[in-house]
Protein backbone atom coordinates (compact mmCIF):
# COMPACT_ATOMS: atom_id res chain seq x y z
CA UNK A 1 0.00 0.00 0.00
CA UNK A 2 1.47 3.55 -1.39
CA UNK A 3 1.02 6.31 1.40
CA UNK A 4 1.93 9.94 0.18
CA UNK A 5 4.04 11.85 2.26
CA UNK A 6 1.99 14.70 4.14
CA UNK A 7 4.54 17.42 5.39
CA UNK A 8 7.90 18.53 4.02
CA UNK A 9 9.75 20.80 5.80
CA UNK A 10 12.01 23.16 3.75
CA UNK A 11 14.94 24.98 5.94
CA UNK A 12 17.07 27.40 4.00
CA UNK A 13 20.96 26.72 4.42
CA UNK A 14 23.72 27.89 4.12
CA UNK A 15 24.14 27.72 0.45
CA UNK A 16 21.52 28.60 -2.28
CA UNK A 17 19.27 25.06 -2.92
CA UNK A 18 17.26 23.88 -5.81
CA UNK A 19 15.21 21.78 -3.38
CA UNK A 20 12.97 24.38 -2.13
CA UNK A 21 11.15 24.74 -5.83
CA UNK A 22 10.85 20.57 -5.55
CA UNK A 23 9.91 20.51 -2.23
CA UNK A 24 6.63 22.75 -3.16
CA UNK A 25 5.97 21.08 -6.34
CA UNK A 26 5.35 17.92 -4.15
CA UNK A 27 1.34 16.97 -3.64
CA UNK A 28 2.27 17.57 0.11
CA UNK A 29 2.13 20.20 2.99
CA UNK A 30 5.02 22.50 2.94
CA UNK A 31 6.08 23.26 5.93
CA UNK A 32 8.91 26.21 5.60
CA UNK A 33 10.99 28.24 8.07
CA UNK A 34 10.88 31.75 7.28
CA UNK A 35 13.81 32.49 5.04
CA UNK A 36 16.13 34.97 4.97
CA UNK A 37 16.90 35.23 1.53
CA UNK A 38 14.12 35.56 -1.39
CA UNK A 39 14.86 34.58 -4.84
CA UNK A 40 12.52 34.96 -8.04
CA UNK A 41 10.40 31.88 -7.28
CA UNK A 42 9.31 32.48 -3.87
CA UNK A 43 8.56 36.21 -3.94
CA UNK A 44 5.38 35.50 -4.49
CA UNK A 45 4.55 32.37 -2.93
CA UNK A 46 1.60 33.45 -0.02
CA UNK A 47 1.89 31.91 3.99
CA UNK A 48 -1.36 29.53 4.44
CA UNK A 49 -2.06 29.52 0.33
CA UNK A 50 1.11 28.10 -0.91
CA UNK A 51 2.81 26.97 2.13
CA UNK A 52 2.44 26.96 5.88
CA UNK A 53 4.95 29.11 7.79
CA UNK A 54 7.46 27.82 10.47
CA UNK A 55 8.43 30.43 12.99
CA UNK A 56 12.45 30.60 13.41
CA UNK A 57 12.24 30.85 17.19
CA UNK A 58 10.15 27.65 18.51
CA UNK A 59 10.42 25.64 15.63
CA UNK A 60 9.21 22.45 17.37
CA UNK A 61 5.97 24.12 18.36
CA UNK A 62 5.24 25.29 15.35
CA UNK A 63 5.87 22.46 13.47
CA UNK A 64 3.74 20.42 16.04
CA UNK A 65 0.94 23.42 15.70
CA UNK A 66 1.00 23.12 11.64
CA UNK A 67 0.93 19.15 11.99
CA UNK A 68 -1.68 19.07 14.12
CA UNK A 69 -3.58 21.13 12.57
CA UNK A 70 -3.89 19.35 9.53
CA UNK A 71 -4.34 16.24 11.05
CA UNK A 72 -7.76 17.67 12.55
CA UNK A 73 -8.74 19.31 9.00
CA UNK A 74 -8.38 17.43 6.56
CA UNK A 75 -10.62 18.95 4.10
CA UNK A 76 -8.93 21.71 4.27
CA UNK A 77 -5.52 20.87 3.67
CA UNK A 78 -6.36 18.78 0.59
CA UNK A 79 -7.84 21.22 -0.99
Amino acid sequence: MYLPIRYKIYIEGYAWSVSEKYILACDSVTLMVKPRFYDFFIRSLQPMQHYWPIRDKGKCKSIKHAVDWGNNHKEEVST
